[in-house]
């Protein structure tokens, strides 16, 4: 019998890891037959590192993704995984784990999120999934740990905590789901907000989100 190989997927708010820190997975985008994931540059403290999927449950079989070819911290936080393990998959997947009658969303368009009181939602490693409403957007932030001008920042009153950096950010509509309209990506936060750019501050002009 031929050996079957077995294909890992990489989901919107899985998460990953350099081997020193745990952040989360964003979304997927393709530049022609690239496919690179998206995270926030500070998960990384270097240029170029290797990003490996870290299963749930603790478990220690970690499986590379990629190397992190584009890293920035300031102005935008992002950092690109250029995908180099055919196992791993490419796909318009956000986790959703806590709802067991939609535990995944297909990310249908990207929208921006220019106003202020729409609900958003987000998957990270940390929180899974948390909503609230968009409560600012600001044209530039200065991070108060290390006087970093961040520009092209939302700010939304759901939870985001340690690890949930570079999860996805959504809206949804009762009547699309499994369908979502991604709007971002989670770069900090707190017990009470959360911080994230738009998608079109992360994406680059040769890149395009790999939509369902």
């Amino acid at each position: 019998m031929p050996r079957q190989t077995i294909k890992l997927r990489v989901l919107g708010g899985d998460a990953i890891t350099e081997l020193q820190y745990q952040s989360s997975a964003g979304f997927w985008v393709r530049s022609g037959k690239r496919e690179y994931l998206l995270t926030v540059g500070h998960a990384a403290d270097s240029n170029h590192l290797e990003f490996y999927y870290l299963p749930p449950g603790g478990e220690l079989d970690f499986t590379l993704i990629g190397q992190m070819v584009i890293r920035q911290t300031s102005g935008v936080d992002m950092g690109y995984i250029m995908k180099n393990n055919s196992e791993v998959l490419a796909g318009p997947i956000i986790k959703n784990p806590d709802n067991t009658e939609f535990p995944e969303l297909q990310i249908l368009t990207v929208t921006n999120p220019d106003t202020e009181g729409v609900v958003v939602c987000k998957s990270g490693f940390s929180t899974h999934v948390t909503c609230g409403k968009i409560a600012g957007i600001r044209d530039s932030i200065s991070r108060q740990s290390d006087g970093l001008v961040l520009y092209d920042v939302v700010i939304s009153d759901m939870e985001c905590r340690e690890g949930d950096s570079g999860g996805p950010v959504y809206q949804y509509l009762e009547e699309l789901l499994p369908t979502v309209l991604l709007v971002g990506m989670v770069f900090g936060g707190g017990d009470d907000f959360c911080l994230f750019h738009p998608v079109r501050a992360i994406l680059l002009p040769d890149m395009q989100v790999i939509v369902a």
